[in-house]
Formats: C-alpha cells, structure tokens, sequence
C-alpha cells in the first residue's frame, strides 16, 4: 500500500479534531475566562492535549485574540530566541500565548515566561501534570474514543483488537494509530 493511500497516514490523523467529553466548547471558554485565561490543559502522552490547544487557539483567534504559540520538545529546557521571538516580539494586550510542552522549561525559564506572560491577555500551557497553571482541562483518551477515530479514518473498527491496542499503548492514541498505520503498511 502506498504511504499516501494509508487511512491512518499522517495528513489524515492530524484532520482529526479534539473530541470534548463531558463539556461543550462554550462551557470550556467560559472555564478558561473564568480563570483569567492563565491555565494549564493536562494530560499523558498521546491523549490530546496539543490538538486540543490547536483548536482551542483557532476558536480564541476567532474570538479576536492574537493567538502566539511556541511548541517545546523533551529536552528543551528554555524557549530560546526563536520561540521567544514568536511568543514576545511587538507585545500587545490582545495576545493570547500557547505553549505546548511547558513542563520542559526548567525553572529559571518557567519563571521568566509567567513574567514576560503578564500584559498579554493569557498564557495556556500543556503539561503532562497538574501543578504549572490552573487545570482548564484534563485531557483522556478511551477505548471508545479510538474506535471512534479509527471508525473515521478506516470506516470499520475490531472492538477486541481496538481494547487491546489502547491496552497495550496505555491510551496513547498516537502510538496506537502509528501501529495501525504501520500495520496496514506491511500489507
């Protein structure tokens, strides 16, 4: 099968969106302007929380704040020059910061972002654990979320192998669709 006929290929999982349970974008909102739009959405690896800041960001923007983001990968320590520039440059009171990834900032970092972040409207971060901000959000996946993406990606799911696949990557949906995708590469 070619890469690009593969239903679990890259371009084709990242179509799929963040799926809220238990709360409605609107109820979300509300939460995050409640809470001064500073705060954290949290959540293991693979379970949603960098797809959940890419839409909550594009829903912001419609909402007319300047959305700036910064991602950060294990072993970034500090935001650098780079990302600083993308988080920082010409400030205004509108700007909404995304950081996703900030629990690799070390402290010294971690510091400096809180400080630069207060005359912008808000700081949202993603974290793997409570503790940096205020938890908007804790981000968790199912085995019926997964049947649900492959459903839409594949338009038929094995409801045993789907629990042992959600099983065996501990609810890491992108481990789990990457073992799909490599699954149906091989034939």
């Amino acid at each position: 099968m070619r890469a690009r006929d593969n239903p679990f290929a890259v371009r084709r999982v990242h179509a799929i969106r963040y799926r809220l349970a238990g709360v409605s974008w609107e109820e979300l909102l509300e939460r995050l302007a409640a809470l001064a739009f500073r705060a954290a959405l949290v959540g293991p690896h693979g379970h949603g929380k960098t797809t959940l800041l890419e839409d909550l960001g594009a829903r912001l923007a419609e909402r007319g704040f300047r959305v700036r983001t910064a991602t950060l990968r294990q072993g970034d320590r500090r935001l650098g020059a780079v990302r600083s520039a993308a988080l920082f440059q010409n400030p205004d009171p509108r700007d909404l910061l995304l950081v996703d990834g900030a629990e690799q900032l070390d402290a010294l970092s971690w510091w400096t972002l809180r400080l630069r972040s207060r005359d912008a409207a808000g700081l949202i971060v993603t974290s793997h654990r409570p503790g940096l901000l205020p938890t908007l959000h804790e981000c968790r996946t199912t085995p019926e979320l997964l049947a649900g993406i492959i459903t839409d990606l594949a338009g038929t799911a094995d409801g045993e192998e789907i629990a042992e696949l959600f099983v065996r990557h501990r609810g890491d949906l992108r481990l789990a669709l990457r073992e799909l995708y490599d699954v149906r590469s091989r034939g």
